[in-house]
């Protein structure tokens, strides 16, 4: 089906219009509209892999003015919407449709390593600003995680007539920002993989599929990786609370990288989709199984597990 003249303008509009309905939803619908929240990029992401990255700019812009709309003229909500939600899908949706031609006139698309690089980027500089914006607090960054837990759960507390823990009792204050740009990566990586799955199922892709075998890292990020796990081991204060938070962001193309490897492994294997299930299930309901992800990731990127598995024919899975 062909798009009249103005048919971008409404695909991109409506897409950011049902975004910020998602994105809403979770403010006004409760925790039942967790889900539609979690797949707010989604819509900007169809708009943007199908028309490119004016549509998705277009779809961000909307969705933001809807946002505020919806929120009685609320400034920091839109701007919150902007930075999680329409930033990265512009980003990735920008990188991914690179492409140059070839000597034989193929086109060399974008790799999907250095997408993923930059959403990562985005995580780290997300980090930086706010520990840097909260430095004159008490604690710091930590300090006022701690605070806001604790203010939090305290009307529950009260309302079963207890005492609320001290600040001080959250641990998890401590790895909290890492925790939340590890989920909003994550949030945004299954967004576009499920947009570009619809596009490719009704014939709207621009790109080919990215495939997991294809993702290669930077060979500077293992050794920043390993300095920020020791220095989250051993240094404390503020440089230990930002080293341990570096860490988990980083850990996350690794875990992508990883799971590389078990698609490649399983690929060359009988009972491919027997072993990919499986693991599934694991990873789902134990959990532990990312950081045995995170390990094939470093290992993967030092001696090349996915070209042991598949010496001759390597990169056969979808992300």
């Amino acid at each position: 089906m062909a798009l009249g003249p103005a048919g971008p303008l409404v695909v991109a509009v409506g897409g950011g219009l049902i975004s910020a309905f998602f994105y809403l939803s979770v403010m006004f619908g409760g925790m039942g509209a967790l889900i539609l929240g979690y797949l707010a990029p989604l819509p900007l992401f169809l708009a943007g892999l199908w028309l490119g990255a004016p549509a998705v700019t277009v779809a961000g812009l909307a969705g933001a003015a809807a946002v505020m709309l919806g929120t009685s003229g609320s400034m920091l909500v839109a701007l919150s919407y902007l930075v999680t939600g329409a930033a990265p899908a512009i980003l990735v949706v920008r990188q991914a449709l690179l492409a140059r031609s070839r000597e034989d006139g193929t086109l060399e698309w974008y790799p999907p390593g250095r997408v993923l690089m930059g959403l990562t980027g985005m995580g780290v500089a997300a980090l930086l600003a706010a520990v840097i914006l909260t430095l004159g607090e008490p604690d710091g960054l930590e300090g006022l995680m701690r605070q806001t837990l604790a203010r939090v759960v305290e009307p529950a507390f009260r309302m079963q007539g207890q005492q609320a823990p001290d600040p001080e009792a959250f641990w998890v204050a401590a790895v909290l920002p890492g925790l939340v740009a590890v989920s909003w990566l994550v949030m945004t990586i299954v967004n576009a993989v499920l947009a570009q799955g619809a596009l490719m199922r009704f014939g709207r892709n621009r790109r080919p599929a990215m495939r997991l075998a294809e993702l290669e890292l930077p060979n500077w990020l293992a050794p920043l990786f390993a300095v920020s796990v020791a220095a989250a081991s051993v240094v404390p204060g503020t440089v230990g609370f930002l080293a341990v938070n570096l860490a988990l962001i980083l850990a996350v193309p690794f875990a992508f990288t990883g799971l590389s490897v078990v698609h490649v492994f399983a690929s060359s294997r009988s009972a491919r989709t027997l072993i990919l299930v499986g693991f599934y299930m694991m990873l789902f309901l134990f959990g532990w199984p990312i950081l045995l992800l995170v390990g094939l990731g470093m290992i993967e990127q030092w001696i090349g597990l996915r070209r042991r598995f598949t010496p001759a024919a390597p990169g056969q899975e979808d992300e």
